[in-house]
């Protein structure tokens, strides 16, 4: 067996064993199948070569040579746009039809391929062939070079994506493995032609040579940055596998030298060996989990630098929930751990991965101080204090896997605990990790704090902008200030609270439906005019106050949640009064001489049961009486803000003189608005002095 062979034979083999192995770790992945489809198109390749190597070079051979090099550039392009980060806006993975469509060069050139029209000749040399392409050879060329500029285009936005240092870490391992043997493979041939008289030459064993240095950096770059997950068996067989064989080693030498030279008898000879091999295991162990990890683990990080990135994109998160998963997750790039649970107040458990064994958490590990986070170190605190119940709380985490305990926590509150598994590698977490996690930590109950600031502020935000449309609303169908209605003087005034209670005076001037009506919805903001607007548009639908107020009321029932309105209905015929009433005040009719109520009893809003009996009077208003009409916020106001009723007030300032009574009541009332009153105030007077 020649050379070219025995790399042939060797990069079959290694491309097999790993698209095997990463097949087997998650046949469901996406990335996954395409890698591995990638390797076997490899391994066609080399066997392509294999063929010509024993056969000798013909049209048949060079056939097979070609296709798996046409369709791996083709299956690159998509391997590009899907690992090691899915890229949405990738052209090729917008649907099939465009998978399809970037195909077809590929299949143009694999049928000309076989048709015999790609290649007009070819010819055995010593270590290779030379071949000639024909008319189609600036064809081929541009389709390679188009497809590789495709897949170093969507490796530039991979690039641009890549958010923490190992992504880009893995980002430049795997693709430096994946074009080495098409960028070097290219040029050589490039090269063998200029070099040759125009002629293109194909040496047997350079691409066996490149691809298995691809799977060798492929290999490399899994086992250090876990890529695709295949680390765990390799970092901890090999960190036992090597202590085993030091511990052995160790056992036979120390019984040579004390039986032999030191002449000790057969059985202290074991015993002093045993209690060394007990001595130096531990030391012997961590010595060689740092080797280990310092070839093929995790490297030493500056923590500092680390936390500060992961904070930059915690901070970006916009509620706790994303937070919380985004902290897991960029954790668990740093770290590899092999299971993690985040135990909230609010009830909120995220779990990694979701098979985890869930377990309660009891309350008093809160207490723990803040430099006991492992696990063991928990168990003995709880066993110095005399709180064994605690101490088996501790010894149930350690049997479910959990090696780390923390708790997120300030000076005023406790939010939950952050609990880990060991290492996927099943070494131990490094000082500068536990630190990491610790600062980390300490920083996540600011970030929750913040996130509920943010939280208030856009509420409020939310409930100005809800304000701000409510009162545009409002606008459109409230009636304009009234000097008069059928020929009676008329005055209103109305005061709206900053979030919008739902007072509005409607007026309604059609010739066979001509009212006053004077609303308070039992609501405010949005809802307030949802319902103020029902009460708009049903009012105006009939033309008698009674239809009119039992209308109302079904409608309101009608909604999910339930919508209530008091309203008083006026309607005036010169003086003439027909009037109805239900849930607002008693109307007042105010003469010289005094008061008096319309209605000695309360009556319901609208909306508020199915049963419905809203007052009624028809009654001649008087040449020196007024009628006065308000919601209840006129009366809640002047008892919070004045110490005395409506009534007192207006028995105060009548004193036998009617005239503008109503400025009295209004300025009375600005006066209260300013101090900012919370509930809308509503009221309207009427009559001829």
């Amino acid at each position: 067996m020649n050379f070219p062979a025995f790399l042939g034979i060797g990069a079959i083999v290694i491309q097999a064993i790993l698209a095997f192995v990463v097949m087997v770790k998650d046949p469901h992945k996406t990335e996954n199948q395409l890698f591995s489809l990638q390797m076997l198109l490899f391994c066609c390749w080399s066997a392509a070569e294999l063929y010509m190597i024993f056969n000798g070079v013909d049209q048949f051979g060079v056939r097979l040579l070609f296709t798996p090099a046409l369709l791996l550039t083709y299956v690159f392009c998509i391997f590009t746009a899907v690992y090691p980060e899915p890229q949405k806006e990738a052209s090729i993975m917008k649907s099939r039809l465009h998978q399809a469509g970037y195909f077809l060069p590929a299949a143009a050139l694999l049928y000309f391929l076989w048709n015999g029209q790609l290649i007009s000749s070819c010819e055995s040399m010593p270590a290779g062939f030379s071949l000639e392409l024909g008319r189609f050879e600036f064809i081929v060329k541009g389709v390679v070079i188009a497809y590789l500029f495709l897949s170093l285009s969507t490796l530039s936005n991979s690039r641009k994506n890549a958010e923490t240092t190992i992504q880009k870490r893995r980002l430049r391992y795997t693709f430096a493995a994946m074009l080495l043997p098409v960028a070097a493979g290219s040029i050589v041939i490039a090269f063998s032609k200029w070099f040759i008289g125009g002629t293109t030459m194909y040496p047997f064993g350079l691409f066996p040579v490149l691809s298995i240095i691809m799977s060798m950096i492929l290999a490399y770059t899994m086992l250090r940055y876990n890529l695709m997950e295949i680390d765990v068996i390799f970092s901890t067989g090999l960190v036992y596998t090597l202590l085993t064989a030091i511990m052995a080693g160790t056992m036979e030498l120390f019984q040579e030298l004390m039986q032999n030279i030191l002449d000790f008898s057969d059985m202290w000879s074991k015993i002093i060996t045993v209690l060394i091999i007990a001595g130096i295991f531990s030391p012997v162990k961590d010595l060689l989990i740092k080797v280990v990890d310092k070839f093929f683990g995790r490297q030493t990080f500056d923590s500092a630098k680390v936390m500060q990135t992961m904070l930059s994109e915690l901070r970006k998160m916009p509620d706790e929930k994303r937070l919380f998963s985004r902290f897991l997750s960029e954790l668990h790039l740093i770290l590899d751990y092999s299971g993690a649970r985040l135990d909230l107040k609010n009830q909120q458990q995220i779990v990694v991965p979701e098979t985890l064994a869930i377990q309660e958490i009891r309350p008093e590990f809160a207490t723990l101080p803040s430099d006991i986070n492992e696990v063991d170190a928990v168990i003995q605190h709880f066993i110095s204090t005399g709180n064994s119940a605690m101490a088996d709380a501790g010894r149930n985490l350690k049997s479910h896997g959990i090696r780390h305990l923390f708790n997120f926590a300030d000076s005023d509150r406790h939010y939950g605990f952050l609990l880990l598994n060991a290492k996927s590698t099943k070494v131990p977490y490094t000082s500068t990790e536990i630190n990491l996690i610790a600062g980390l930590v300490s920083e996540i109950p600011h970030l929750l704090a913040n996130l509920e600031m943010i939280g208030r502020l856009i509420n409020q935000e939310k409930l100005n902008q809800e304000i701000d449309w409510a009162r545009k609303m409002l606008q459109a169908i409230s009636a304009d200030s009234l000097t008069s209605f059928c020929g009676m003087p008329v005055a209103s005034f109305t005061s709206l609270s900053t979030e919008i209670k739902g007072d509005m005076i409607d007026v309604c001037e059609d010739n066979n439906n001509s009212f006053i009506g004077v609303y308070d919805a039992f609501h405010h903001g949005i809802q307030a005019v949802l319902t103020l607007n029902v009460m708009f548009g049903v009012m105006r639908c009939f033309n008698d106050t009674r239809t009119q107020l039992h209308q109302v009321n079904s409608v309101l029932r009608r909604f999910s949640q339930q919508l209530c309105s008091a309203a008083t209905i006026i309607r005036i015929k010169h003086r003439s009064i027909e009037l109805a009433n239900a849930g607002n005040p008693s109307p007042l009719i105010i003469s010289n001489t005094g008061m008096r109520r319309l209605f000695d009893d309360s009556s319901r809003p609208a909306g508020y049961q199915e049963e419905f009996e809203p007052q009624y009077r028809s009654f001649e208003l008087g040449e020196r009486e007024l009628l006065f009409c308000s919601t209840n916020g006129v009366y809640k106001a002047f008892e919070q803000l004045h110490g005395k009723t409506l009534e007192q007030f207006i028995n105060t300032e009548i004193d036998g003189n009617l005239e503008n009574l109503h400025q009295k009541i209004s300025g009375a009332m600005k006066s209260l608005t300013s101090q900012n009153f919370s509930d809308d105030i509503t009221f309207i007077t009427a009559g001829q002095l």
